[in-house]
Parts: structure tokens; sequence; C-alpha cells
């Protein structure tokens, strides 16, 4: 069932990720560009995501919670709770919409504003 909620968030990750990249030529928003340990925090999540355990997935978290923009601080918290709980067995947190729309708002600051998304060419 850990795993389940890895491949949960995981998959909704990657989804958001790939609905954000097709926004827009330049997909930034107004907001003010996050902290350089943020968007490192992020790009690594973002390239482990697919092989990390629940564990590691946490520790990944911890670092974007800690460095998250105060505009997505409550969202990576979440983020950041709902894996701890489910670590600890909690199965309210698999599929929970308040959740998964924490999980993408911090996805898309990520994907918008830390210049993963300008399109190249064209």
């Amino acid at each position: 069932m850990r795993r389940a909620l890895a491949i949960t968030i995981a998959t909704l990750i990657a989804t958001s990720t790939l609905i954000g990249c097709k926004e827009s030529e330049d997909a930034a928003s107004t907001l003010p560009r996050p902290s350089v340990a943020f968007c490192k925090a992020a790009g690594h999540y973002d390239n482990r995501v697919q092989m990390a355990k629940l564990p590691e997935q946490i520790e990944l978290v911890s670092a974007i919670a800690k460095h998250a923009p105060k505009d997505i601080s409550a969202d990576a918290k979440m983020f950041l709770d709902a894996l701890q709980r489910r670590r600890a067995g909690d199965k309210s947190v698999v599929d929970n919409p308040k959740i998964e729309t924490a999980i993408n708002n911090v996805n898309r600051r990520a994907g918008q504003d830390c210049g993963w998304y300008k399109r190249q060419g064209m």
C-alpha cells in the first residue's frame, strides 16, 4: 500500500508536469522566482520520483517544503504531511482531492518559475 501512494503521487506529479508544460510558450507565472534551493530540491525530486520509494520521497519533499516560497509553503507542507501520514498507515491521504491540489500547486510553481518550461525554438 505504501507503494500505491508513491505511485499515485508520482503519477500525479508526472501528469501535472506534462500538463504544465503545454499551457503556454513561456509558462512563467507573475510571481517572484523561487529560491535556487527550492528549484534545486524540486528538480532533484523530479529526477528521482519515478524510482524513489516512500522514505526517499519524504526526504525529497522535506527539502522542497523547507525551501518553498511563501505562496505555496502550506501546500508543500501538506504534501510532506500526506507522505508522512501514509508511511504511518493513514489510507485517507490516497486520492484525496485537497492533497492532489496541493501537489499540483507545488509542481506548477516549480515548473513555471524555476525555468523548466521555457519553449526552445519555433
